[in-house]
């Protein structure tokens, strides 16, 4: 099964301004910028198999805590959230959960620092870490017939010395890389279909640890999110919406950003 997930041009809009503020901002009275940042989903879903949603509004999680390499959802707010969005009705069904993994030049990972872009895309550091589907474990949000799934983006974002496009479009049917100036941006999706450790089949075992995460560790009454073939569909890339537009430069460091807007910084002459 290829799971779809529909990303509208306004949901996009929202979680690219969430990112982006979160990583060129002081939060909080924190100390540092580039802080990772988390978001819920909301739209409608097809009740009926193969898996598809359309994700059409975006709700930022302010009561989170946030931080460099981390942020954590308060699980009230996401009770209220649901109760909100069902006397809105169809339309405004939860679907699953965003956040970032903001990186910076010189940023260590393991023995390895971050060079450049081509860092992130050489160690995939674009991929939801083994953290990121630990928190899917035994948490289906969305029942289709007897199948359970959830649904997860993650945003990752980087700062380069001068904006670069070559490499923007489709690396996997499920990541898109694009770029608004110097600022780089990757946007991953995934569907989880939840299954019972003890009833998960070899292939979907050997799936399930793809992202880190070692079968051994967990009990045969776990449900396991097993990573299903994801397809984004956003018209906002198809349609190259932002491809070479006219944006400011962003040079970030842990201790602070400085922003300079399109009219003081664009000096490409084929921006549009």
């Amino acid at each position: 099964m290829t799971a779809v997930v529909k990303i509208n041009k306004s949901a996009l809009f929202e979680l690219i301004m969430a990112a982006l503020e979160a990583y060129a901002i002081k939060h909080d009275k924190q100390k540092l910028v580039a802080i990772e940042t988390g978001a819920h989903l909301w739209g409608s879903i097809n009740r009926q198999l193969p898996f598809k949603c359309n994700i059409e509004h975006v709700s930022v999680e302010t009561s989170a805590k946030r931080a460099r390499g981390s942020v954590r959802w308060n699980p009230s707010s996401l009770e209220l959230k649901k109760d909100i969005a069902s006397v809105f009705g169809d339309g405004f069904n939860y679907i699953g959960s965003f956040h970032t993994h903001p990186w910076l030049k010189n940023e260590l990972y393991g023995d390895k620092k971050i060079e450049g872009p081509e860092s992130i895309r050489k160690d995939k550091l674009f991929d939801f870490s083994s953290s990121d589907h630990k928190c899917e474990i035994n948490s289906p949000e969305i029942t289709i017939g007897k199948r359970k799934f959830s649904v997860a983006l993650v945003m990752t974002v980087y700062s380069m010395e001068r904006a670069n496009d070559l490499k923007d479009g489709e690396i996997d049917s499920h990541i898109e890389e694009f770029s608004l100036g110097n600022v780089k941006l990757w946007l991953q999706g995934r569907v989880f279909e939840h299954k019972l450790l003890n009833l998960c089949s070899d292939a979907e075992l050997k799936v399930f640890e793809s992202y880190g995460l070692k079968v051994s560790n967990f009990k045969g009454t776990d449900l396991l999110p097993i990573p299903v073939n994801t397809t984004i569909e956003c018209k906002s890339f198809t349609d190259l919406d932002l491809y070479l537009k006219k944006f400011g430069r962003l040079t970030a460091e842990e201790t602070g950003a400085e922003y300079l807007n399109s009219s003081k910084a664009e000096t490409r002459l084929f921006a549009w």
